[in-house]
């Protein structure tokens, strides 16, 4: 049995439509939707609700809270919510977000999120045209047996896309973190600054990094100023002094105890272990 129905909770605030079946299409139970700006949107689900969530934020920003950590949600991003795990996600109050969303229930999804290696969390994925389909469809009054298996396919094109942007770098993992501490070699910035950039709290950033890579983020990238310093040092006739400023460490004597310290010898005598100049 197939049924579906229009809710609207708030015409100004959001856009609502539910669909059910009982005659084993892929989907049991599907809600399509758009949030419109409004800063005291909140959602607080249990480990015990089965509702899986993939949701487009197509402007503005929000939070959301994944295992006590908060991550944060902005134009361009696409999130993914498992069943069977608490979180909670709401507006920023001073830029609420507009964003596309499908709440679904499905007995296979598990499986398809495991074999995309894809988990709870943010993805620096442009899923909009998906979002844009699946609306479109339960707006079009079509039956949902006629529609069921096109956003079924939807669904399936939004996990594939985030399990694309975190190969990428783009998902909120240790693999986007390693990306931005890379590049953040050659500037003047704080781990406050790089957990901006991957939308993700310090401590969240940290414990995911140090539990991919084995070592802090700040650690990691102390290495890749040194290694960076290291080609300087063969590879030019800049002074110690410039070394340092040029890889951020702007007090020399400390960046010779950090070299020694990660190296075993003063930047010097490096230099002339290698043989150069």
């Amino acid at each position: 049995m197939q049924n579906s129905e229009v809710l609207k909770p708030n015409q100004q605030r959001e856009e609502a439509r539910a669909f059910r079946d009982e005659s084993g299409l892929p989907l049991r139970s599907v809600v399509i939707g758009v949030t419109y700006p409004f800063a005291d949107y909140r959602i607080s689900r249990g480990p015990e609700a089965d509702i899986n969530v993939v949701e487009y934020v197509a402007a503005g920003e929000g939070v959301l809270v994944i295992g006590g950590e908060k991550v944060h949600a902005t134009a361009g991003d696409t999130y993914i919510l498992c069943a069977g795990e608490r979180h909670e996600y709401y507006a920023d109050p001073v830029n609420p977000w507009k964003k596309f969303w499908i709440n679904f229930r499905c007995d296979y999804i598990a499986e398809f999120f495991r074999a995309y290696g894809v988990r709870t969390g943010v993805y620096r994925a442009d899923t909009h045209a998906l979002f844009e389909t699946a609306l479109s469809l339960s707006r079009s009054g079509r039956p949902f047996g006629e529609i069921c298996f096109t956003v079924a396919d939807c669904i399936h094109r939004v996990i594939a896309s985030a399990a694309v942007a975190a190969r990428h770098g783009g998902g909120k993992d240790a693999s986007g973190i390693r990306e931005a501490l890379a590049s953040a070699v050659y500037e003047k910035c704080t781990l406050d600054d790089i957990a901006d950039e991957v939308h993700m709290s310090k401590s969240n950033m940290i414990r995911v990094f140090k539990r991919d890579y084995g070592i802090t983020p700040y650690e990691f990238l102390l290495d890749q100023k040194i290694e960076a310093a290291k080609l300087l040092l063969k590879n030019s006739r800049m002074t110690v002094s410039d070394i340092a400023a040029r890889v951020c460490v702007s007090d020399e004597h400390y960046f010779s105890a950090l070299f020694l310290r990660k190296t075993g010898m003063r930047p010097g005598a490096y230099r002339r272990a290698e043989g150069i100049f």
